[in-house]
């Protein structure tokens, strides 16, 4: 009966012990807090090292932040043409240089030309405009009218736009012209050859010296010298520098003129 107890303790312990080889092995509870800390150093690092390398939302490299090496420059000849300026007229600048500054001084000469020639042309213009300005002074002419109810030949006058310059001279010349196509139609007529030329015309106070060539003497008698003469006078005394006239005979001064010696000696006036 022993044996059979003993036998059959040994087989219920034998399960036992099975169950004993096959039971994990629990952790330490005393490891626990050690593990938690070391994650939160692990998780600290990579936070820093997150930080440290994307600064300012932009990623920074770590080799970007090393301290770089500088490098000594291998010494080499210096250039002593690098800082001569473009237009110097040294003989070491190269040809390319010689030839950009030659075409630089012709653009400026051509410009100057030009600036030139643009003010000239509008010199001119304005001259132009000015003379053209000055054309609106009236003159008048005197010619000859035959009045058929006295029979009689009276001066008459005709008006003119002239410049200002040399105004007695124009107005002399345009008297000398005689009366237009127009002016012929209405019965004008002059006394005054077309061939006569004033040589020159001085005013001395208000005296006029003018100097006719010979040809206000051709056809001189009678009355129509005379009608001649008043037609010069009354048209070159109409201005109010001018009240007498002195007559020159190719830069001669005579007391006669004309066949019948009419008396020119003295300041002629109306």
């Amino acid at each position: 009966m022993e044996k059979k107890v003993k036998k059959s303790t040994a087989k219920k312990s034998a399960p036992r012990k099975a169950a004993k080889k096959q039971t994990p092995k629990k952790v330490s509870a005393g490891n626990g807090p050690f593990y938690v800390i070391v994650i939160i150093i692990l998780i600290t690092i990579i936070v820093l090292l997150i930080n440290k390398f994307y600064e300012g939302g932009k990623f920074q490299s770590y080799f970007a932040k090393l301290p770089i090496e500088k490098t000594i420059p291998s010494e080499e000849p210096v250039d002593s043409t690098k800082d001569i300026p473009a237009d110097s007229s040294s003989q070491d600048s190269s040809p390319a240089d010689k030839k950009n500054v030659d075409n630089s001084a012709k653009k400026m000469e051509d410009k100057k030309i030009e600036d030139k020639k643009i003010e000239d042309n509008n010199d001119r213009n304005d001259k132009k405009v000015k003379e053209d300005i000055a054309l609106d002074r009236e003159v008048s002419l005197y010619f000859l009218q035959f009045d058929e109810k006295s029979e009689k030949v009276n001066l008459k006058t005709v008006k003119r736009k002239l410049s200002d310059k040399q105004i007695l001279a124009q107005t002399l010349n345009q008297l000398i012209k005689g009366p237009s196509p127009y002016e012929e139609g209405k019965g004008y007529i002059t006394a005054v050859p077309s061939h006569l030329k004033v040589r020159n015309v001085a005013i001395n106070g208000k005296t006029a010296e003018i100097d006719f060539n010979n040809a206000i003497e051709d056809g001189a008698a009678g009355d129509i010298l005379r009608k001649r003469i008043q037609q010069i006078v009354y048209t070159a005394t109409q201005f109010e520098e001018v009240d007498s006239i002195i007559i020159k005979i190719e830069g001669q001064r005579r007391k006669s003129i004309g066949g019948d010696g009419l008396s020119i000696s003295g300041p002629l006036k109306r």
